[in-house]
């Protein structure tokens, strides 16, 4: 096998997972598709530079959201580089990074859905506004008719809470 096919199989592998980050990030399918094809070619040329083999996918997913992030800048989006929302979109991704999970990417998304299905009414909703509907934290509490620090620990619950359950669901609470 040479490096081209097995450059294919790594794309087969995660090119689902790539979209799905990619588009958490833009809001926009067909730009989430084209910057992941912008990833891979990026990650093609860089491949000599990469560590560790097992790293592969939060490499790629740097690459994609430093592509994504500049594609937002050019077009004067609001960029959603808010360290909490990169860090909650790698909570939930990092854990389906490791071996021996799901065989599919779609397998592993049905996993996040349930576990995200599973939490309290009270941290669904707070989640579902930050990070599916994009809403400041500020905006949240006004709303929600909470304090800042409430909507903050109501994230970070709903974070940790979906990666012990997607863990324990993917079998890799042992990892």
């Amino acid at each position: 096998m040479n490096d081209l096919d097995a450059y294919e199989i790594l794309i087969r592998e995660h090119e689902q997972m790539l979209q799905s980050y990619l588009l958490a990030m833009v809001r926009d399918p067909s730009l989430a598709e084209d910057l992941a094809q912008q990833a891979f070619v990026r990650a093609y040329q860089k491949l000599s530079t990469l560590k560790k083999k097992e790293s592969f996918a939060a490499w790629l997913r740097t690459i994609a959201r430093n592509l994504a992030i500049n594609e937002l800048k050019h077009r004067k989006h609001e960029v959603p580089t808010d360290p909490a929302v990169i860090e909650g979109m790698e909570d939930i991704f990092r854990p389906l990074d490791a071996p021996g999970t799901a065989d599919t990417w779609a397998e592993r998304v049905r996993t996040v859905e349930l576990c995200f299905g599973k939490l309290s009414e009270v941290l669904r909703q707070t989640c579902t506004l930050h990070y599916m509907r994009d809403m400041k934290v500020k905006h949240i509490a006004d709303e929600l008719s909470i304090s800042i620090a409430a909507v903050l620990k109501r994230l970070e619950r709903g974070r940790s809470a979906v990666r012990r359950c997607v863990e324990k669901q993917l079998g890799l609470e042992q990892i």
